[in-house]
């Protein structure tokens, strides 16, 4: 019995030998690889991921800014790991402070306004877009958007030094459809893009702060009236346009055109 099992527990050995060979050989051949020297670039981590598939690899989503001139246009670029077609609201936003005379309730929450904003879709891991944080008052004064406001509003508000920059990824999609569809290509979110909401909700945000944007100042040629700026929004529909002139000079007939009989009204006549 012992001689009879001998062939096949020597051909087990060898099988499990060889196996073992293998993959420490396929190791060793890794090992290379991650470990090459100098003359060779490093794997990136998409690369490294494609290799073992069963690491994922965290989330990129950076913001830069640049200012464009010194009337309020500033370039807002980033890099990304999102799938292309991606869209990404860009909106630059500048917190007020209100004075000691409002209440408590209003002045516990934060009050900012929105400077300007655009949508992006991410184009080969980089998206980019242009910012505009000056508007133009009637009277021709550059001005941001809370300034432009503020008589309607009636508060008296203290503009912050500095402009917050954000980007958000799909503000109207969960964050679970997100996350299952950066899976399925080996990317996973990290709590350090995770913003939540006051109700709870989760939102994919990158944000950069720049210190010291001075508030516009300056005065162009005032805008052309907007018909929407008119009569509440409905324009000069209230205003009676004359009828055009007659360019035809029309003559009464002086004898009847016609053999058909009299109508009863006629005969009034």
């Amino acid at each position: 019995m012992l001689n009879l099992s001998c062939p096949l527990f020597l051909k087990k050995v060898a099988i499990e030998i060889t196996f073992h060979s293998l993959r420490g050989l396929l190791s060793i051949i890794l090992l290379l690889i991650l470990n090459t020297g100098c003359s060779q670039l490093p794997l990136s981590q998409n690369k490294l991921t494609s290799l073992l598939p069963g690491i994922s690899s965290e989330a990129d989503f950076k913001i830069s800014v640049t200012p464009l001139n010194n009337k309020g246009e500033y370039e807002v670029e980033g890099t990304t790991n999102f799938p292309d077609k991606s869209r990404i609201t860009v909106a630059a936003i500048r917190y007020l402070r209100p004075d000691n005379e409002l209440s408590t309730e209003i002045s516990s929450e934060p009050i900012y306004s929105i400077l300007d904003y655009k949508d992006v879709k991410v184009n080969k891991g980089k998206w980019q877009t242009t910012l505009e944080l000056w508007k133009i008052a009637p009277d021709g004064q550059y001005q941001e958007t809370w300034q432009l406001e503020k008589p309607k509003l009636g508060l008296s508000l203290e503009p912050a030094a500095e402009v917050t920059f954000l980007a958000t990824l799909e503000p109207t999609t969960s964050l679970s459809a997100i996350e299952q569809q950066l899976a399925k290509q080996s990317i996973r979110l990290t709590s350090s893009l995770v913003s939540n909401t006051a109700d709870g909700q989760n939102y994919v945000q990158a944000s950069l702060v720049e210190e010291q944007i001075p508030l516009p100042t300056g005065k162009t040629t005032p805008p052309k009236p907007r018909l929407e700026d008119i009569n509440g929004g409905w324009g000069p529909r209230y205003q009676l346009l004359p009828e055009p002139p007659n360019i035809n000079k029309l003559e009464r007939p002086s004898k009847r055109r016609t053999n058909a009989p009299l109508s009863p009204e006629e005969f009034l006549q």
